[in-house]
This record gives structure tokens, sequence and C-alpha cells, in this order.
């Protein structure tokens, strides 16, 4: 898989998502933008099942080739415009289990509200249920942003902050659940007004008393 669309670009190469070497890394970054911008603003028009290689190569000015030079399927394509488009997730450590929580979950609010995800997600979300390879490569990147918190929850255990027995995955999923909720569906807003209430009402259970 190549670089995302804000990172620089060498003569080194590039992998899939599966680990295997398909290309050298881009020689310009304009090419490679353009593609994940079009991806972008095609998965917005279309959703997933609209979007097509040809789609983006002629919305991109760029030939077919040139995006099978560097991925091998439009699931790849993507998910690689899906992650190039959403901040980076920070783990802020700051020593105290409510300021972090708090300062990753306002972080996922803020990615699906700022920024070009808050009109694609339900549609890879929904396209996913159908294909494998897009279920597999969204799951991955879910994983890793997950992993964020879980450090949180974690570093909080060591440190006597939870109540005891608390399950990690549950408290988790309680947090997150209805920022997902909102955007995916009852269609409400998404923001930290929001979010900040729920963790008001949720924070206090799950610390020790």
């Amino acid at each position: 898989m190549s670089t995302t669309a804000t990172t620089a670009t060498t003569a080194t190469t590039a992998t899939t998502a599966t680990g295997g070497v398909i290309a050298p890394r881009w020689r310009s970054r304009r090419a490679e933008t353009a593609i994940l911008e079009a991806t972008v603003a095609l998965l917005g028009e279309l959703g997933f099942a609209g979007l097509t290689i040809d789609g983006i190569a002629a919305r991109a000015g760029v030939g077919k080739a040139t995006i099978y030079r560097h991925w091998s399927s439009k699931a790849e394509v993507a998910v690689e415009a899906f992650q190039a488009f959403i901040p980076p997730m920070e783990d802020p450590d700051s020593g105290s289990f409510a300021a972090d929580v708090r300062a990753v979950l306002l972080q996922i609010v803020d990615g699906l509200s700022n920024s070009p995800l808050a009109g694609i997600l339900p549609s890879l979300v929904e396209a996913a249920e159908r294909d494998a390879e897009l279920e597999r490569l969204f799951t991955e990147f879910g994983r890793a942003r997950r992993a964020v918190l879980r450090a949180v929850f974690d570093r909080a255990a060591a440190r006597g902050e939870l109540r005891p027995g608390l399950d990690i995955d549950i408290a988790i999923d309680t947090l997150v659940g209805p920022i997902f909720t909102r955007r995916l569906i009852t269609r409400a807003p998404v923001t930290r007004k929001h979010t900040t209430a729920v963790l008001d009402l949720l924070l206090p259970v799950l610390q020790k008393g």
C-alpha cells in the first residue's frame, strides 16, 4: 500500500495491506493525493458499491495502471483514502484516567465531525457487511485505533484508578457506543457537548469510588 496523502514519498517499495510488495512508492505526491481525494469524493457521492477504479482514475486524471501499481483493489484504495483524511489518534498519557479518556473520545468526535469522513463512514460500514476484503481492512484500522483507548484503561488499571473487576472491553464499548450510535443509527449530530455529557455520566461508574 502506498503512503498516505500527508506523508513524504521516497523511492522505496510499497506494500499491499496483506504485506506483498507491489510497486515503488510515489515519485510525486500530486497523483497520490488526487487519487485519494477522488476516492473520498466518489464514496460520498456514490457509496462503496458505486465506486470503481475507472471512476477514480477519471476523477483523479490518472490512468488505471497508475492505481493498480499501488493498490490491488478498490477496497484498498477506499480504506487508505479513509485513513489519509482522518487525524492520527494520539495517546495523551497525562497520568489521569479521566483526562486521557476524555482526550481520546474527543479526538474520535473531531475526526467524525470535522473531516470528509462524516459523509463516507456509513457507506463503508454498510459495504463491509458484504465485502470480505473491505471488512478485514476496516477492522484492522479500527483495531489499531481502539488500542489507543485500551492503553489508557491498562495504565489506569495499573495505577489503581479503575473499579475492581471492571471488564475493560465492555467499558470501551460503552464509551464509544453512543458516538457511533448517533453517527450510524439515529443520525443525530456527533458533538463534543454530547460526548462530554456521556463521559460525565459514565466516568464515576468506571472509576474506583
